[in-house]
């Protein structure tokens, strides 16, 4: 299988603020497989190396090693500390003559700016038809976040659940006054928080999901999926945060359902990927069946649309290396 590859770097639209700074960019490397019929596959190694995956110069470092031919056994043999481009690899080969894809629709999870400016910004995502919404916290004192939450959930209409990812900021006694102040709240407002503590701390992330009502999800603790398949292994009883994109081969989550990992436990969400690994999620969905609302709106900063045709995957191709292209094979 032949194949070609370029780096890209893309600004997102807007600045994103999180408890771990401020992404103003995203950057990544798209893959084109043709076979010796002439079909055509795409795939996209989108690393954040902040959360846990290999960083974007490791992934051109394999690149820039594998051979102009690639098989089945070379893609296998990708380690394990390199899960976006075990991802990347192996959706583009399994891609390949099979596009475009026959798509699903499903309800997603709308994330809102941190701070203040939330309390504006879910008007336009309940008119846009959102019904969950995702708020950054751990970016200000709790006090003042707080305060803003109080506003926002007195304003959100029946029916519209919120989710709070600290993205592994709080310590325990951060977490401890945050928790106990969310059991104030009726259980059907808020449904869950992700990554309260850093994902190093598995003993205290075990006690908080057990002393507390409301919901604990792992997010910077499952990044890979032997760091799930660790998880799995000691019951946790809360959910996991799961982005494709940096998971690792499908192959991986496919083999831990297939063991007892429950769906109901799962929770698919967007790394700010581009077009290619967008659709290639979005076609695995239709095996994993998710259960949650997908923590995939997220186009207010870096705007996705899915690729329907052959076409589309050309002219994203042709964008993105028109864009900001560094390196080529």
């Amino acid at each position: 299988m032949q194949w070609q590859w370029f780096v890209y770097t893309e600004p997102l639209r807007e600045p994103l603020g999180t408890a771990q700074g401020v992404w103003r960019s995203r950057q990544g490397i798209y893959l084109r497989l043709q076979n010796e019929q002439g079909q055509i596959g795409y795939g996209e190694i989108a690393p954040l190396p902040g959360w846990g995956t290999e960083s974007l110069g490791a992934a051109i470092a394999l690149c820039q090693e594998l051979p102009p031919q690639l098989t089945p056994e070379i893609i296998a043999a990708i380690p394990d500390d390199l899960p976006a481009a075990q991802f990347g690899f192996a959706t583009a080969w399994q891609s390949v003559g099979r596009l475009p894809y026959t798509l699903g629709n499903w309800p997603l999870c709308r994330l809102l700016s941190s701070g203040p400016r939330a309390l504006q910004e879910w008007h336009l995502g309940w008119q846009q038809g959102y019904r969950t919404f995702k708020w950054k916290v751990g970016v200000d004192s709790p006090a003042h976040e707080q305060a803003i939450l109080a506003e926002l959930l007195a304003q959100l209409p029946a029916g519209v659940t919120l989710r709070l990812d600290a993205n592994g900021s709080w310590d325990w006694h951060t977490a401890v006054q945050w928790l106990r102040w969310l059991d104030r709240w009726p259980a059907e407002r808020i449904e869950w928080v992700e990554q309260p503590l850093p994902a190093a701390d598995w003993e205290s992330l075990e006690r908080l999901a057990q002393g507390f009502a409301i919901p604990v999800a792992l997010d910077e603790s499952v990044v890979s999926w032997r760091q799930l398949q660790r998880w799995h292994a000691r019951q946790w009883p809360g959910l996991y945060v799961i982005k494709p994109a940096l998971f690792g081969a499908p192959a991986r989550l496919n083999q831990l359902l297939a063991e007892g990992l429950p769906l109901t436990q799962l929770v698919f969400s967007s790394a700010l990927e581009g077009a290619i690994a967008r659709t290639a999620i979005f076609n695995l969905l239709q095996i994993w069946q998710p259960q949650h609302a997908l923590g995939f709106g997220v186009d207010r900063w870096r705007p996705v649309t899915l690729l329907t045709s052959l076409a589309d995957y050309a002219s994203e191709w042709q964008r993105l290396d028109n864009y900001g292209k560094n390196y080529y094979k």
